[in-house]
């Protein structure tokens, strides 16, 4: 790096959106598992797909990318970027990640904007810090991070959604096997008779040797959740995600203790903080943190060693592009409390299509980047193609 670190000249946020409708000839072909694939889009079905890109540029004419969550608008954490963040990003060290955080966190935590489209604003502007810092010493950010613990990251395919049919989840289940995972997730929370029909057909349709996880999505409260747990303990299954509403500590900790399944919990929770809680209250076997959320990589190494302290693993969400995907293996590769990570295969084409090298699938895992950065370099026509507005 040089001598005298460069300051933060320019942020840019664009919002990228690419709609289910355009994949397919009509918007009445667009199926109805893709409008809902899980529980939690009973109310708000899905659209499409949502990122927001953050550019830092500095005033040497170097320039990092980052990315927020973009669920369920990207505009939103788009404009909170712009117009929240970037002013007291002008003029700071461009090197300078956690002091760069703390300045941005404390500065609203007071007026209490230290969740949701804040953090997930936050999470974007990070990312691009450290994707500048890998950049100008020309390492990726696990060296930085003091990795790499792994160059391989076994992954997960999520999810088998919430098809009418059994029949059809079996379907999209071993076409995962036959895609080369090793493991798959299996969206739940219909009851335990329903859960019971799908979770059975998958494991005839994949075997024994393919590991299967659950998602709730918060659909049950502690009796039924009870109930579809036994069903779980009948099929094997061990993975039992959020099948509370994640505040519900106390109800997690006593179906922990009810079930002996694994209790997975997190991607809903912004910072140290919401998992300090969970731990002490004994609810949380996995923690599952999303960079593009919970404020990067700066606030999810903290994160990672904080469970590690509890025994507890990561296995990091995996939603959004190809640039929080980047993210996460970098994050993945330097954490030695790593579980698995979540690689989501919902049509995506702001993942699929916007990075010039994308991470190699192989063999049941994803290869870590090792380009400098997030290792994470965009196709700018592709990105122009998807961008819904700029700031």
């Amino acid at each position: 790096m040089p001598s005298q670190p460069p300051r933060i000249a320019k942020v840019e946020a664009l919002a990228l959106s690419a709609s289910f409708d355009d994949l397919y000839d009509s918007p009445e072909q667009v199926p109805d598992w893709l409008r809902h694939p899980a529980a939690s889009h009973r109310v708000a079905p899905r659209r499409g797909q949502y990122a927001t890109l953050v550019k830092v540029h500095a005033e040497d004419g170097s320039t990092g990318i980052g990315e927020c969550y973009g669920l369920p608008s990207p505009e939103v954490t788009a404009t909170v970027v712009a117009t929240v963040l970037a002013p007291l990003l002008i003029g700071q060290d461009a090197t300078a990640s956690t002091a760069v955080w703390e300045r941005l966190y404390r500065g609203q935590a007071a007026g209490g904007h230290n969740r949701g489209f804040y953090l997930e604003a936050l999470a974007g502007v990070d990312l691009a810090l450290w994707d500048l810092r890998g950049k100008l010493a020309g390492v990726p950010v696990h060296r930085l991070l003091g990795g790499p613990v792994r160059e391989r990251v076994d992954c997960y395919a999520s999810p088998v959604a919430l098809h009418a049919d059994p029949a059809d989840s079996a379907r999209q289940a071993r076409g995962f096997v036959d895609d080369g995972f090793r493991a798959l997730k299996v969206k739940i929370g219909r009851g335990a008779r329903t859960d019971r029909a799908h979770l059975t057909a998958v494991r005839e349709a994949v075997g024994d040797d393919i590991e299967i996880l659950t998602d709730v999505n918060c659909a049950y409260d502690l009796d039924e959740a009870t109930r579809v747990g036994a069903v779980l303990h009948d099929l094997g299954i061990s993975w039992y995600e959020e099948p509370l509403q994640v505040d519900d500590l106390a109800n997690l900790a006593e179906l922990r203790r009810r079930t002996g399944l694994t209790i997975v919990n997190g991607e809903t929770h912004f910072t140290r903080f919401d998992l300090r809680d969970s731990l002490q209250h004994r609810a949380i076997d996995v923690f599952m943190p999303n960079v593009a959320r919970c404020g990067g990589i700066t606030e999810a190494t903290k994160l990672s060693a904080l469970a590690s302290a509890f025994h507890v693993d990561i296995a990091p969400h995996g939603v959004g592009s190809g640039v929080s995907l980047c993210a996460a293996l970098q994050l993945c590769a330097a954490t030695p409390n790593l579980r698995t990570y979540e690689y989501n295969r919902l049509p995506n084409p702001i993942r699929e299509r916007i990075l010039l090298d994308p991470p190699e699938f192989r063999d049941g895992a994803l290869l870590v980047p090792q380009g400098p950065g997030l290792g994470a370099e965009i196709d700018d026509a592709v990105v122009d193609r998807y961008t819904v507005a700029r700031f």
